[in-house]
């Protein structure tokens, strides 16, 4: 392939996913922070915007993991007194805990940030059969047909119903902590 095919190959592509990228923009409601955020965790959000926008649904839940340890820690740091490397060694999980011990996170968060979790670990792990399962309870969920699913089906961007439903719910679960802890109505 020459220079000329491959710049109509992306523009081609680009005029395919210009509708969708518009959805996902669509779907991001702008917040405002009345306070400031703990460190990297702006730039964090607005990467993830991004990266959710563009169809980059592996990276979201990524993200979206990095961005939930990050307020957390923080929250817990303010509530109980801990230094910020205290804090820091805690996995999500023990941060979901003890934030839900603390009243920092409600029990329908607890639930969501244990799937986020889950589908992270999943993610960076490499565990193509976990995943397998994740797509087929996504799918099972919206009614498709889920016989035929494996990992490389849920993780693909242009499989509407896999994995962006779950980056989409990730970045809503992150939207909704960053703006309770931090900010003002979105």
């Amino acid at each position: 392939m020459d220079e000329n095919k491959f710049r109509e190959k992306l523009t081609e592509w680009d005029r395919k996913s210009l509708d969708d990228r518009v959805e996902r923009w669509k779907q991001i409601v702008p917040a405002i922070y009345d306070v400031p955020l703990p460190e990297l965790v702006w730039g964090y959000l607005s990467e993830v915007d991004e990266m959710y926008i563009a169809g980059h649904f592996i990276g979201v839940v990524l993200l979206c993991a990095g961005i939930a340890e990050l307020v957390l820690a923080d929250q817990i740091r303010v509530r109980t007194g801990m230094t910020a490397r205290e804090v820091e060694r805690f996995t999500l999980e023990q941060l979901a805990i003890l934030g839900r011990r603390l009243s920092v996170v409600e029990e329908a968060e607890m639930g969501r940030l244990n799937e986020l979790r889950k589908q992270r670990n999943y993610l960076v792990h490499g565990k193509a059969g976990r995943l397998a399962q994740m797509a087929k309870k996504r799918y099972r969920a919206s009614g498709p047909d889920d016989s035929f699913l494996n990992a490389e089906f849920y993780v693909r961007s242009g499989f509407a119903g896999g994995i962006d439903q779950d980056a989409c719910q990730h970045l809503r679960l992150i939207r909704d902590l960053t703006v309770r802890f931090y900010g003002a109505k979105p």
